[in-house]
């Protein structure tokens, strides 16, 4: 007997064509707390309170406990019902229960998988339900959606975040009506973070980098709309037209998604001076992502080896973390800073028995079993032990 859904794999362009039609899509990487590994007497999966749209007509009322049976269609032939719970009388949350049986014996595995939730126009009032588990799948689906994995738990609307728009307005007119470059965005919205928080923003490295994260996505996003929206009123001549248009508005997102992590922790070393080099040279011409103390110090045979850190940057890292494993041959232990949600006991054990130690902000680590929290690092965390064996560079950086 099957007890998980995922024995077929997703068809991740069928997954894709489902999103562009559906009314609503909801998406998130599955907590330990979802698939029941924290010994809490809350069963399913836990929705953010924008997803009432997929089983109310209004959202929850505070004082009153409320539920709706519904069908899901996993896309392997196999529909299962699931109830909608709105608990209003205590926590004030959503949940998807009695989806216990679609993990049983992979809960381990499908920890950090990213679940979708879609609610299409032409189902007749089934959801269809999506899981994927691969980098590859995962990346390709928040690529469409042109978002990274800290733009998840959340219902899908693109609202723009109204605090920032002035902001957003006064960056279109500068750029003319052409698309900054990956670097520009980052560094706007750099500036953007500190006239928001000024010095006080840099005390909690973890929820800046979040912050930073919020900021650019949504400056992107307000470019993107005035660059390419009047084009959906245009009629196109040839199909290959729309198609370079298409696949420019993918690579934009493509690019966005994959340097935005990097670029923000570069930014953050630097104010808070912390010496490093990004894309610095190893052995046999590699550039990791980031060396501390520096270039100098890694290529100097009597620079004490404790003192060298390896920082990789990848957005997801459920099957690549293993590519960091020879960056930088001096450096046995490497950290990897990820937004992935979620690691497994099994995923865990295998980065620590091949030296790679798990950096994620803060928020994160809530989304992994209790037990297993002590083998991640906090970015404060990293930043502290480096600057604990290396100081701190002069004040090259400050404002």
């Amino acid at each position: 007997m099957q007890h998980f859904l995922l024995e077929t794999p997703v068809d991740v362009s069928e997954t894709l064509n489902l999103i562009s039609r559906a009314k609503h899509t909801y998406v998130k990487f599955l907590s330990a707390n979802d698939l029941g590994l924290t010994g809490s007497h809350q069963r399913g999966i836990y929705l953010s309170r924008d997803c009432w749209p997929f089983f109310l007509d209004a959202p929850g009322p505070a004082g009153e406990n409320l539920e709706r049976l519904m069908n899901i269609d996993w896309g392997d032939g196999r529909r299962t019902p699931a109830m909608f719970k709105w608990y209003g009388a205590s926590k004030k949350e959503y949940r998807i229960t009695q989806t216990t049986a679609l993990f049983r014996h992979r809960e381990e595995r499908s920890l950090g998988a990213l679940f979708l939730l879609l609610d299409a126009s032409d189902t007749h009032g089934e959801l269809l339900g999506r899981i994927l588990e691969s980098d590859d799948d995962i990346e390709q689906v928040l690529n469409f959606l042109g978002i990274t994995p800290a733009e998840t738990a959340q219902t899908l609307n693109f609202d723009l975040n109204e605090r920032l728009l002035p902001e957003c307005e006064k960056y279109l007119l500068e750029t003319g009506g052409s698309f900054p470059d990956t670097a520009d965005i980052s560094r706007r919205s750099q500036r953007v973070f500190e006239e928001l928080y000024g010095d006080s923003g840099f005390e909690n490295p973890d929820r800046a980098l979040l912050s930073l994260i919020e900021i650019e996505y949504t400056l992107f996003r307000s470019i993107e709309r005035q660059v390419y929206e009047p084009l959906l009123n245009k009629a196109f001549g040839r199909i290959e037209d729309l198609l370079v248009v298409s696949l420019e508005i993918n690579n934009r997102r493509k690019s966005r998604a994959g340097l935005a992590l990097e670029n923000h922790l570069k930014y953050l070393f630097e104010r808070l001076r912390v010496p490093h080099i990004a894309q610095g040279k190893t052995e046999d011409q590699r550039r990791p992502d980031f060396i501390f103390p520096g270039q100098e110090a890694y290529d100097d045979p009597q620079f004490p080896s404790e003192r060298l850190f390896f920082l990789g940057a990848k957005t997801t890292c459920k099957d690549r973390w293993r590519q960091v494993l020879n960056e930088a041959d001096r450096i046995p232990v490497k950290y990897l800073c990820t937004l992935q949600q979620g690691f497994s006991t099994a995923q865990l054990g295998e980065m620590h028995a091949a030296g790679v130690i798990p950096v994620i902000p803060a928020a994160y680590h809530s989304h992994c079993k209790e037990a297993d929290r002590a083998q991640l690092m906090t970015v404060s965390q990293f930043i502290d032990r480096v600057l604990e064996k290396n100081g701190t560079t002069p004040d090259l950086f400050a404002p």
